[in-house]
């Protein structure tokens, strides 16, 4: 994996540097679905966006985008956007869509109201988090970034569709 720029003054600096030793890791023991991190974005980006659409982009976020405007990382654990891809299609109005993680369709949003991020998926707000530090936390530690409530659904559909199947 490359080296990276990570600002000293970025407050998710100790989170990123573990999230690249976690996928440096990965990489390691070949288990690390396709991972990319474009470069960071610029101040005037994130202020034009937040200027048009009369939201606060949260702190921890720009954080974020400062490190990676747009990434993959493990495959479909998660993806996160830059403001040209964010958008509120199939959200709450106070919800505006960052990212993906799973790759079932599970979105990352931030609240425009409280600033703080939860994956949505068909219908429902699922793992609340205060920053997008806690959201990376749960990566870097592989907890499940799925709710509990989620993982029984997928679960059930499994166990449907294997009884159909025999």
């Amino acid at each position: 994996m490359k080296a990276f720029f990570i600002d000293e003054n970025n407050s998710l600096k100790s989170n990123i540097e573990n999230l690249l030793k976690w996928c440096e890791k990965k990489e390691k023991n070949e288990e690390l679905g396709r991972t990319y991190f474009n470069n960071g974005i610029l101040e005037e980006k994130m202020t034009k966006w937040e200027e048009e659409n009369g939201v606060s982009i949260p702190k921890s976020y720009k954080d974020w985008l400062r490190f990676s405007e747009e990434c993959q990382i493990d495959g479909n654990t998660a993806t996160f956007w830059g403001p040209d891809r964010f958008n509120s299609n199939y959200v709450p109005e106070d919800l505006v869509v960052i990212g993906e993680v799973i790759g079932d369709g599970e979105v990352v949003c931030f609240s425009k109201s409280k600033g703080e991020f939860v994956n949505y998926f068909e219908g429902s707000k699922k793992n609340e988090r205060k920053n997008f530090a806690e959201l990376l936390e749960d990566i870097i530690d592989d907890k499940p970034i799925l709710s509990q409530s989620r993982l029984q659904e997928i679960l059930a559909q499994i166990a449907t569709k294997e009884r159909e199947n025999k």
